[in-house]
């Protein structure tokens, strides 16, 4: 049987895990105007950060997952 798996959601997958990591790190750092929070631009903001990085576990172990297999010959 051939591979049934889906590269695209592979790559997808690492994309989005890529992003997610970048918004935790910018979420962690104090000291910048976050974007989506207007009460404390400058506090550090764990919620956010802890659901961009749980975000990225998801996405890496989805990528696991579905990543395609090299062809038997």
């Amino acid at each position: 049987m051939g591979n049934t798996k889906n590269p695209t959601v592979f790559y997808g997958a690492i994309i989005v895990a890529i992003l997610a990591i970048l918004g935790a790190i910018y979420y962690a750092l104090p000291g910048y105007s976050h974007i989506l929070v207007t009460h404390d631009p400058l506090a550090r903001h764990v919620t956010h950060t802890i659901a961009f990085a749980a975000l990225a576990i998801i996405c890496i172990v989805a990528a696991l997952v579905t990543r395609p297999k090299p062809a038997v010959k």
